[in-house]
């Protein structure tokens, strides 16, 4: 057999496995248990909450039927397993702990569990091995997404964490994580990614080496370790992990990913068995140059529109930002052909834009309010068109919808039309909404002192972005900084806290306070983060 004919029998064999992994546009898509649940809770105490979904078909190479030449029939073609990876890289330390051997029992019991998050993580781990690897960490930290979010990227905790890897919004802006109408890149693959890793380094640094400390900072906050560490001190007892006085989530999380190493290590010690998943990419990063409609993405791709989400699942919208991202991931087999199509369309095409001219006394904003898009959106796409527009004046619009991919992505984001009720004020209605009154302000180019009108409209929405609550990041984000949180109606000092994992006089004693937990609805409160807290999850 020539080496040619090697090669091609090779990508054939990668080519159908992918295939069988990516689903296509003729295949439908087991939405209850193919794609990850909406919520996720991490408590085996009470089970987990997720749908029985069907387990992937075992991997299989197909038969190559390759012309027959002097060398003989063709070698059977070896993959090797992202698993066997894992396992040369287990650096963590040795420990023994009765919460370990109960994290582990648990596993034992619920065998689906284990199969359904493994089967998610069959698009994800590949590159999250590559990642690891690449910065020298210890391969248990690849499979930390099956503690936080059992490989689920639209996982969303009871404490607002978001993502595979779970993080709460104050650290994800810290860690350059972009949140807006758009997207929220906590669950952006790559760059949850890239944060989550940086993060987990600098928690390691900090406590000294110590990995099991540095993982549970990752879930409870590197301030509060420590002060369970200072008190230990004082009480001159041990340090270490198993030693300290912690949350039970907490106590439980740095025990899961030991139990989940051990079993992924020798799964048939613990009579269990784990799917391989070839070593190999998934997906492929490609290019956009632009804003793109991810319904003629899938389409371009010949995938499902569920599974093109499944790999860009940061995205709010069909229509992705136009301030980028500009990529998308593309499963691997069908990439080189998504090159190609992609190629053959312009920027507006690849973004799903039409024409709208323009009828007599509409507006931006009314355009926008036709087609359920930011003015700004509008404006962006049609750099230099005059504000005030003319009748017969064409302007891109989206041609399709550009409404939520699933419910409940991005609405808190979303911005609605208010009509002015007499007695209405500023105050009011952004009590109402959950916003500041200077935000309310700024959405709707007025004064903070405007005096309003019955009958006017308004722009609201139902929470503000994250970049204008918490400081940004610029360059390389801090392991610590500042946040600026805008009280809502009915918070509390003691709930902000929780949320924040913070004390109460923490919050008193950065805001200068005295001992006074009064609130009133847009008051803004510094909150120190990053020593503070952890990610969540």
């Amino acid at each position: 057999m020539t080496k040619v004919q090697s090669v091609l029998i090779r990508n054939a064999a990668i080519a159908a496995w992918v295939l069988c992994m990516a689903g296509c546009a003729s295949v439908p898509v087991d939405h209850g248990g193919s794609l990850p649940d909406p919520v996720i809770v991490n408590d085996p105490a009470e089970g987990p909450d997720l749908a029985e979904a069907e387990l992937p078909p075992p991997l299989s190479v197909p038969e190559q039927n390759a012309p027959i030449d002097d060398a003989g029939p063709p070698e059977p073609i070896a993959y090797g397993d992202v698993f066997d990876r894992i396992r040369e890289n287990l650096a963590l330390p040795e420990a023994e702990h009765r919460r370990i051997e109960s994290e582990i029992a648990w596993l034992k019991r619920n065998p689906d569990y284990l199969a359904r998050a493994m089967g998610r993580a069959q698009r994800y781990l590949h590159y999250i091995v590559d990642e690891v690897e690449a910065r020298g960490l210890p391969g248990e930290l690849a499979l930390l997404p099956f503690v936080e979010s059992a490989f689920n990227p639209y996982g969303y905790s009871r404490s607002q964490a978001a993502g595979l890897w779970q993080f709460i919004a104050p650290t994800g802006e810290l860690y350059g994580l972009k949140r807006n109408y758009w997207q929220d890149q906590r669950r952006d693959v790559p760059e949850s990614t890239r944060a989550a890793l940086q993060f987990l380094m600098s928690l390691y640094q900090r406590f000294d080496g110590d990995w099991f400390l540095a993982i549970a900072a990752y879930n409870y906050g590197a301030g509060n370790v420590q002060r369970a560490i200072n008190r230990n001190r004082a009480l001159r007892r041990h340090t270490d992990f198993f030693s300290l006085s912690l949350p039970a989530e907490t106590r439980a999380y740095v025990p899961k990913l030991i139990a989940i190493a051990r079993i992924v290590q020798d799964p048939a010690a613990y009579g269990l068995f784990i799917s391989p998943i070839p070593d190999a990419p998934y997906f492929r990063v490609i290019q956009t140059d632009g804003p793109v409609d991810l319904r003629l993405m899938a389409q371009l791709a010949g995938v499902d529109t569920e599974e093109l989400h499944a790999l860009n699942p940061s995205w709010n919208r069909w229509v992705t930002d136009p301030d980028g991202p500009h990529r998308m991931l593309i499963p691997e087999v069908v990439a080189d052909g998504f090159v190609v199509q992609l190629a053959t369309l312009d920027g507006p095409a690849r973004a799903g834009l039409g024409i709208h001219t323009v009828a007599a006394g509409e507006s931006i904003a009314s355009v926008a309010g036709h087609y359920k898009v930011p003015e700004t959106y509008l404006k962006r796409i049609n750099a230099g068109a005059a504000t005030d527009l003319q009748p017969g004046q064409e302007l891109l619009v989206p041609v399709g919808s550009v409404a939520q991919l699933r419910d409940g992505l991005g609405a808190d984001l979303e911005r609605r039309i208010y009509r002015v009720r007499p007695g209405d004020s500023l105050w009011s209605i952004s009590r109402r909404n959950h916003m500041s009154v200077s935000r309310l302000a700024r959405m709707n180019g007025i004064s903070t002192s405007a005096v309003l009108h019955p009958g006017q409209r308004l722009q609201v929405s139902g929470a503000a972005p994250a970049s204008e609550t918490m400081a940004s990041a610029a360059g390389d984000p801090p392991a610590s900084g500042h946040v600026k949180y805008t009280v809502r109606s009915g918070d509390t000092l003691s709930e902000i806290a929780r949320r924040f994992a913070v004390t109460v006089r923490q919050l008193q004693g950065w805001n200068n306070m005295g001992s006074s937990t009064t609130l009133r609805a847009g008051q803004r409160l510094t909150i120190r983060v990053g020593n503070n807290t952890g990610v969540g999850g």
